[in-house]
């Protein structure tokens, strides 16, 4: 494997298209691959976007429960300052 790389090495830039060529096999793609890629080019994607009302019910019961935790510990603060005095 090393052996062409060093003579292309060596080659002017004349000579690189003719070498290349000797390295390099060319490659037939597959007719459907071809197709199928050409259609993703060409063709808009659909897109879809994902509906949040599910998350959204469930931020709202987490605030409800955040507002409550923080509703209680401030009473409990309020009632235990008061009973202090």
């Amino acid at each position: 494997m090393n052996e062409p790389i060093s003579r292309l090495r060596n080659a002017n830039i004349g000579n690189l298209e003719s070498k290349l060529s000797q390295l390099i096999k060319p490659v037939m793609p597959d007719a459907d691959f071809v197709n199928s890629l050409k259609n993703k080019i060409t063709n808009v994607p659909t897109i879809f976007v994902e509906s949040t009302k599910k998350n959204t019910k469930l931020l709202f019961v987490g605030i409800g429960v955040l507002v409550s935790a923080i509703l209680v510990w401030v009473i409990k603060r309020l009632t235990s300052r008061s009973g202090e005095e």
